[in-house]
């Protein structure tokens, strides 16, 4: 047997090397194919990772925690049954890279010349500079300095739809838990850009107390975002 084998690995060694030029060929295709292989797939990976990076660090991050009817019903009316206290305790002690509480509503923000409806973010940008980039995100202005900031940030494709600009105030206006309506201005502070134009259409970033206060809701929020190590 494994002097059949040997006769074999002789024959077909030399019918290699019976003609160099095409067994050149035939090497340096394999290794062009396996090595353009391996690179594609690395950067395809990366290219994933990067994705799935961006995505995590724009807003939802790893865990999201809401009221169990929230999610069929993003409503004012579905806050966590937990006080501000009670979050800190529950998710300071814990090894997170980081966490965020926020309120979160669908809203109507009005310029002095037009209206779209946007998701209302109230945010308190110290918790959200751990797990999002959306202050490094701010290319025109400044970011949202506290919790208890009176002004917006905005997305630079909002600011042309509503043919508004930084400096200038806007109405925000929303339902509060009775289904009032619930209604403040602000003034934009800062102009932020997003990956997507989407994103930058959707969102509108305020003070997370500001934004309780408007709707009346005390210190609860809509959501916890935790980010793992």
């Amino acid at each position: 047997m494994t002097r059949a084998f040997m006769v074999i690995v002789t024959l077909a060694w030399r019918n290699l090397w019976r003609n160099h030029r095409r067994t050149i060929v035939m090497l340096a295709a394999i290794s062009v194919g396996v090595w353009a292989m391996i690179f594609m797939t690395a950067l395809t990976r990366g290219m994933v990772s990067d994705m799935v990076h961006d995505g995590l660090r724009t807003l939802p991050g790893h865990v999201q925690a809401h009221h169990p009817l929230y999610r069929d019903d993003p409503s004012v009316g579905n806050l966590l049954p937990m006080t501000d206290s009670e979050i800190h305790a529950a998710f300071s002690n814990a090894e997170y890279a980081g966490w965020a509480a926020r309120v979160r509503v669908p809203a109507i923000i009005s310029s002095e010349r037009e209206s779209r409806g946007v998701t209302l973010l109230g945010v308190d940008p110290q918790q959200e500079a751990s797990i999002t980039a959306i202050g490094s995100n701010v290319v025109a202005g400044r970011n949202l300095e506290s919790a208890d900031d009176n002004g917006v940030v905005i997305g630079r494709k909002l600011a042309e739809k509503l043919d508004t600009e930084l400096g200038k105030r806007i109405v925000l206006m929303s339902q509060d838990p009775d289904n009032d309506i619930a209604d403040r201005g602000f003034r934009i502070v800062g102009l932020f850009e997003a990956n997507l134009a989407v994103n930058e259409e959707a969102f509108v970033f305020a003070g997370k107390k500001a934004v309780q206060k408007m709707l009346r809701i005390g210190d609860q929020v809509s959501e916890v975002a935790v980010v793992g190590d």
